[in-house]
């Protein structure tokens, strides 16, 4: 890899060009397993370079895939920087390369792991259990003309159940696992995960209670992890600059409920997906956003931290193909004081949204939200019940300011290199029918 970077830097200073070089190598297996055996497998590598140029005060970019090294990409990242027009000063040259974290477990989907898979799908006669699994192994390179080439390698396992239940009806539930290690996270499998999700899809085909009347809500972190996604850009400097966040003017003020944290660090020792520093080159450390309900500040990558007259938190990530960086949290998790657990209180009936199903309407700048839903009603004596699809409706900001406590199980979300963590939230801020 640093061989084209060493040509494509060269080449642009041949041209009077300063110039940096993104490079990714990226491998990826798959498999399906149902009914005791392995359906489908697959293994794919991809590779991609990124060229950015800055020359008489523009700034140019350009992206070759499958990558390697071409002199036509420094000329077509100068032509797109004179079109572009004046960028200001390029940003300054790291003094030191940013450490890499340490070594990291390399997941790939062997024949061992296939067969642990495969027996997990089988030796259920009312329940079709599928299980998806994919194993992501990346070597990502940043070179700016005139600095050492800093490096990592990384990776992360990615495991999504599909459980289908026939009784009355057919009871349907999926949940999305992630970690750095697949022994990890098959072993949460095996243990617990999949046995409750086997019995949530059978409640879940089970005929649905006639009347929906409860006492309490509580949002799996499943559902929340999802919804939450509509909240991130609000804490995004780009989102800020352009007008976009809510939360633009509120640095210092409330926005939670008290003991709530918002924290993204992607070196964090429970991220799926670990690294040292962003597709810009930042080094990646714990960003505090929301402290003790209190709004604390954005994220933001170099050029947006520089608009704002900030540091860049490290948040400048690139697209699957080697886009321009933008904005992006790489670990972000929600982090409510309360724990509450996940049964009833006493004498009183939860219902526990435990899938979202499609969005009805969702707004991205307000955070208002109408969504489909699957529930379960749990009536004090802990006996779970199919409560039927459901609507739930609300606001996620004003959610966060109305969080009771939550269940202790955190669940992610995924986008790309960004991963969102929540556990499951008791609140009163929604509107729940049928």
């Amino acid at each position: 890899m640093s061989e084209a970077s060493d040509f494509l830097n060269a080449q642009a200073a041949q041209r009077g060009a300063d110039s940096e070089v993104w490079e990714n190598a990226q491998e990826t297996d798959e498999l399906v397993c149902r009914d005791g055996m392995v359906e489908r497998r697959t293994a794919t590598a991809a590779t991609a370079t990124a060229l950015t140029v800055w020359k008489d005060g523009g700034e140019g970019y350009a992206v070759h895939i499958p990558g390697g090294a071409d002199a036509s990409l420094v000329d077509t990242a100068l032509a797109v920087g004179r079109a572009l027009g004046p960028a200001g000063a390029p940003p300054a040259r790291p003094a030191t390369p940013a450490a890499g974290p340490d070594p990291l477990a390399d997941p790939r989907l062997d024949e061992t792991v296939a067969r642990r898979l495969a027996k997990l799908t089988a030796g259920h006669a009312d329940v079709n259990v599928e299980l998806r699994a994919r194993a992501d192994r990346s070597r990502v390179l940043l070179h700016r003309a005139g600095c050492a080439p800093l490096s990592h390698v990384t990776g992360t396992f990615q495991l999504q159940a599909r459980v289908t239940a026939k009784g009355r009806r057919v009871g349907f539930i999926a949940h999305q696992m992630f970690g750095r290690s697949v022994d990890a996270v098959l072993e949460d499998v095996e243990g617990t995960e999949l046995d409750e999700l086997t019995a949530l899809a059978r409640v879940l085909a089970s005929a649905p209670v006639p009347r929906l009347s409860h006492d309490d809500v509580l949002v799996d972190g499943r559902v929340l992890a999802k919804l939450f996604m509509l909240a991130v850009p609000a804490f995004q400097r780009d989102s800020v600059l352009e007008g976009r966040s809510v939360l633009a003017d509120r640095v210092g003020e409330r926005i939670g409920t008290p003991g709530l944290s918002l924290v993204d660090d992607p070196t964090a020792a429970d991220s799926p997906l670990p690294v040292p520093w962003d597709d810009e080159g930042t080094a990646c450390r714990p960003t505090t956003l929301i402290e003790d309900g209190v709004l604390r500040g954005f994220l933001s990558s170099r050029r947006t931290a520089a608009a704002a007259g900030a540091v860049s938190t490290g948040s400048g990530r690139r697209g699957p193909s080697g886009e321009m960086p933008t904005v992006q949290p790489g670990f972000l998790a929600l982090r409510p004081a309360t724990l509450m657990g996940g049964a009833p209180l006493a004498g009183r009936t939860l219902l526990k949204v435990v899938q979202a199903n499609g969005a009805h309407t969702s707004n991205a700048i307000t955070g208002d939200f109408s969504i489909g839903a699957n529930a379960v009603l749990v009536t004090p004596d802990g006996t779970p019940h199919n409560a039927g699809n459901i609507t739930v409706a609300g606001n996620v900001f004003d959610l966060l300011g109305r969080i009771d406590g939550h269940d202790g199980l955190p669940r992610l979300n995924r986008s790309h290199t960004s991963f969102i963590a929540t556990p499951g939230v008791w609140t009163s801020s929604l509107t729940i029918g049928r």
